[in-house]
C-alpha cells in the first residue's frame, strides 16, 4: 500500500472547505509527500467558479475513510489459462504460495479457481470418471504433457479416454478391446500397425523410437494419431493422464471480490468460506491479485488529513478506521480523537487557508499563482470580503499577499465577481439550497443544524421562501432536530435573512432583531454562523 495522504474537508463542502484540502496536499506533495486533494459531496457554484478561474480540477469524491482492497498490499496472482493441462497446473502450483490458480479465459477474465485439493481429488476418480476427462484432452495438450510432439493429426481427431500400455512381449495386445483409445508402446511395426487395425485413435510411440514410413502411411490411411516422445513407456503412462485442460476440474463456484470493496466488508463474507484465497478483480473483471484472511487482519490503515473541521458528525464516514496525520482548522476543536500525536493547527481567524499559507511559509515555500488564488478566494469567501465579524487582521494581510502572487489587483472587484458567483438560487431545489452548507452541532441533549448560502437580490429569495420554509420542516422532522435554521446571508454582508423549524424554534426570538412570523426572521448584522449565531444559541439552549 502507498503512503498517499488523502486530504479532505467537511461534509457539504464550501470553498474553503474545498481549497484548504487542494492546496494542503499541494504543500504535502512539495515536502516529499504523496497526497491527493479529496471532497465529501458536490461543489457549490462559488466554489466551481474559483476552480475554474485558477485551472483546477474537481477534487476526488471520498466518503468513507476505510481502506479498499486496491489500498491494500495483496498477493500476486497465480493465472492460468483455461486450457492449460492438469499436469501443468500441478507445476504452477507447486511454486506458489496459496495453493489457488485462477482460471481465466481469452479475454483474461475469471472462469474459475483450480486448488490443490481440485487436483488431488482427480487422482482418486473412478477410471470411467477419469476415461472421461481424458477423452476431452487435446492432441496438443497430450504431447505437451508428456514432452512428445505430433507426428499426425488426423481432423477432428477424438478418442475415449481408455489408455493401453503395450510392453516389449507384447502381451497386453491380446488383453484389451484397443478401439478408439490411446496405445502407449515402443518398438515394433507390426504391433503398431496391429494396434491401428483394432482401431486405435492415437500411437504414443515412446523412447525416441523412430517412425517408420509405411507405420506413418498406415496411420494416415486409418487416421489414427501418432505422437513421439524421448521418454521411457512407464513415465510417459504416469503423466498422460493429466493432459486434459483445468477447465474440466476447476471450482467454478467462485467467491471473488472486487478492488474497490472495502476491506472490513471482505472479511465478513469470508467468514462463512474455508477457501485459502480469494481472486479480486478491477472493474473489468480482470484479476488484479489474490486476497486473504491474513491481508484483512494486517494491512496499514489509509492515512487522512482533515481541513476545515475537527468534529465527527461533519467529518468523513467512519473516520475510526483511519490513521489521521493532521488537522488544521478555524473552528471549534471538535470530539476526533487520534492514537498519537499529529500535526494539529487550530488558529481563531476567518478562514483556514490563512493558516495554510502561513505554514506554506514555515516550509519555506511561496504558493504558485494557482494555490496563491485558490487560498485568496477561500479567504474572501469565508469572510465576505473582509465584511464578516470572524475576520482578523491577519486574514487581511494574508489576502494581500496572496492577491499579489496571484495576479489579482483589486481585491474587492474579484470578491463582488465571485461571491456573486454563490447566488444560484432559481436555478437549485430547495433540498440543493438547505444542503449546500449545513453542520449539525450537539450542546447537552439537543441536536440541531445550521445551513448557510448567500444572495444577491432579496426577490430572489423571497420568491422561494414557501418552498425553502416546506422542505426545511420536512427536513426537521425526518432527522427529528430539535432545531433547524438556515440562513441566506446577502453576499456583500448586509445582513441575514432566517428560516428555522423545531421543538427549539421559539428561542430564535432572542437571536435575530426581526421576526417575521413563527418561523422567518432578519438581523442586519448576523453574517457568521461560527462567530455570531453560534454563540448566542449556545448560552440560550444551555439556560434551557
Amino acid at each position: 500500500m502507498s503512503d498517499v495522504i488523502y486530504v479532505t474537508g467537511h461534509k457539504h463542502p464550501d470553498s474553503d472547505s474545498i481549497c484548504s484540502a487542494i492546496t494542503y496536499a499541494n504543500l504535502l506533495r512539495l515536502t516529499g509527500q504523496d497526497a491527493i486533494a479529496c471532497r465529501q459531496g458536490p461543489l457549490n457554484e462559488e466554489t466551481k467558479f474559483i476552480l475554474k478561474r485558477f485551472n483546477q480540477e474537481n477534487p476526488l469524491l471520498l466518503t468513507d475513510a476505510r481502506a479498499m482492497l486496491k489500498d491494500i498490499d495483496l498477493d500476486k496472482p497465480t493465472i492460468i489459462h483455461k486450457d492449460e493441462t492438469v499436469h501443468h497446473a500441478w507445476h504452477v502450483m507447486l511454486q506458489t504460495q496459496n495453493r489457488s490458480l485462477f482460471v481465466q479465459d481469452n479475454d483474461g477474465r475469471l472462469l474459475g479457481v483450480c486448488t490443490t485439493s481440485d487436483l488431488s481429488r482427480v487422482r482418486i476418480y473412478p477410471d470411467t470418471s477419469l476415461r472421461h476427462l481424458i477423452s476431452t484432452a487435446t492432441l496438443a495438450n497430450i504431447a505437451r504433457t508428456i514432452g512428445g510432439k505430433i507426428v499426425y493429426e488426423p481432423r477432428k481427431w477424438s478418442c475415449n479416454g481408455a489408455i493401453s500400455i503395450i510392453t516389449l512381449d507384447g502381451k497386453e495386445a491380446a488383453m484389451y478391446d484397443h478401439k478408439d483409445r490411446i496405445v502407449i508402446l515402443s518398438s515394433g511395426d507390426e504391433k503398431q500397425k496391429a494396434m491401428i487395425d483394432e482401431g486405435a485413435k492415437c500411437l504414443v510411440i515412446t523412447c525416441g523410437r523412430d517412425i517408420s514410413s509405411s507405420v506413418l502411411a498406415y496411420a494416415k490411411k486409418k487416421k489414427c494419431a501418432v505422437v513421439a516422445t524421448e521418454n521411457d513407456t512407464m513415465n510417459t503412462a504416469r503423466v498422460i493422464t493429466e493432459s486434459y485442460s483445468v477447465e474440466q476440474i476447476m471450482s467454478t463456484n467462485v467467491i471473488s471480490f472486487h478492488d474497490h470493496e472495502y476491506v472490513d466488508d471482505v472479511a465478513v463474507k469470508m467468514m462463512n468460506s474455508r477457501v485459502r484465497s480469494y481472486p479480486v478483480l478491477d472493474d473489468d473483471d480482470k484479476i488484479v491479485g489474490a486476497v486473504s484472511r491474513y491481508h484483512t487482519r494486517n494491512y496499514k490503515r489509509r492515512k487522512f488529513a482533515l481541513v476545515d473541521h475537527s468534529a465527527v458528525n461533519q467529518t468523513i464516514n467512519n473516520v475510526d478506521k483511519c490513521e489521521i496525520t493532521a488537522i488544521i482548522d478555524h473552528h471549534h476543536i471538535g470530539d476526533i480523537t487520534t492514537d498519537k500525536p499529529i500535526l494539529y493547527r487550530n488558529m481563531r481567524c476567518g478562514c483556514t487557508c490563512t493558516i495554510l499559507t502561513g505554514l506554506y511559509k514555515e516550509y519555506g515555500f511561496e504558493p504558485d499563482p494557482q494555490m496563491a488564488g485558490l487560498l485568496l478566494s477561500a479567504i474572501l469567501s469565508d469572510t465576505l470580503d473582509f465584511r464578516s465579524a470572524t475576520t482578523t487582521p491577519l486574514d487581511i494581510d494574508t489576502a494581500k499577499y496572496l492577491a499579489k502572487i496571484a495576479g489579482i489587483d483589486d481585491i474587492d472587484a474579484y470578491a463582488a465577481e465571485m461571491l456573486g458567483a454563490s447566488v444560484a438560487l432559481k436555478d437549485s431545489t430547495p433540498e440543493e439550497i438547505l444542503n449546500r452548507d449545513i453542520k449539525t452541532y450537539q450542546i447537552g441533549k439537543y441536536t440541531f443544524a445550521i445551513g448557510q448560502t448567500n444572495y444577491n437580490h432579496m426577490e430572489d429569495v423571497q420568491k422561494i421562501l414557501p418552498a425553502i420554509k416546506e422542505a426545511l420542516k420536512k427536513e426537521q422532522d425526518e432527522k427529528k432536530l430539535d432545531l433547524s435554521v438556515m440562513l441566506f446571508t446577502h453576499v456583500l454582508g448586509n445582513g441575514s435573512l432566517f428560516v428555522y423549524y423545531g421543538p427549539l424554534s421559539y428561542i430564535m426570538k432572542d437571536v435575530i432583531e426581526t421576526q417575521f412570523d413563527r418561523h422567518s426572521g432578519f438581523d442586519p448584522n448576523i453574517i457568521s454562523r461560527k462567530q455570531q449565531m453560534m454563540p448566542k444559541l449556545s448560552e440560550l439552549i444551555r439556560d434551557i
